[in-house]
């Protein structure tokens, strides 16, 4: 059985309509696991600052704790442009520029990191079906009782190829779903969460250099 036959067959035991006719995913090559674990947690560390921005939470003091983190991990030349404009609400004079309405819309790129935990093996056992939020309290702990990124890369172990493709296939078919649904103003099929799908689909796009998905503040789906 071919990959798209195996996600096809995926699909229709979950009740999501199928497009035959979608060719197979394009991939240029998976990235190693120190850079997926880089962009994972330095995407996830700016999500939780922009969270509390879009929540209208003291947004100061989640910035500083946040850039502590992302000291600890020695992570702050790997932040896009995007994530720095969110940290630096650590300095309450730096010129703040994300409103509440763009930090919702970043809120969602901690499914754009689920791929890329569950592909370098932080996130345990399967990517859940993506009809609801993921739920996150279990990296946010093991994130935070790290002691330095050493720590996480003793428990980084990468997924085989195969599996990382077979998801960004089913992915793939499944963002078609979503946006064949919002085209004829309905529920996507499966019950899917189209948001979810969405974000997963262009964290998992990056991480194996479909379509040239090498921008992450950038990274488009393409359905």
């Amino acid at each position: 059985m071919t990959r798209k036959e195996r996600s096809e067959a995926y699909l229709q035991r979950h009740g999501v309509k199928i497009n035959p006719n979608l060719p197979d995913i394009d991939a240029a090559g998976i990235k190693l696991a120190e850079e997926i674990l880089r962009r994972a947690l330095s995407a996830f560390l700016a999500a939780q600052i922009a969270v509390d921005l879009a929540e209208g939470n003291q947004v100061e003091e989640s910035a500083k704790f946040f850039t502590g983190l992302l000291v600890r991990f020695g992570l702050e030349h790997d932040l896009t442009p995007t994530e720095q404009r969110l940290f630096a609400y650590y300095d309450p004079e730096a010129p703040h520029t994300v409103s509440p309405e763009e930090a919702s819309d970043l809120t969602w790129r901690m499914e754009m990191c689920m791929p890329l935990f569950w592909a370098c093996g932080l996130l345990k056992g399967e990517l859940p079906y993506p009809d609801r939020p993921s739920a996150i309290e279990g990296l946010v702990r093991m994130i935070a009782g790290a002691e330095n990124l050493d720590v996480l890369r003793i428990l980084t172990k990468m997924r085989p190829e195969e599996e990382i493709l077979d998801r960004a296939d089913l992915l793939y078919r499944m963002d078609w779903a979503c946006v064949d649904a919002m085209i004829a103003q309905e529920q996507p099929s499966g019950g899917l969460f189209h948001d979810v799908v969405m974000e997963q689909h262009k964290g998992i796009n990056w991480l194996i250099g479909a379509y040239d998905a090498e921008d992450w503040d950038n990274v488009k789906p393409h359905t």
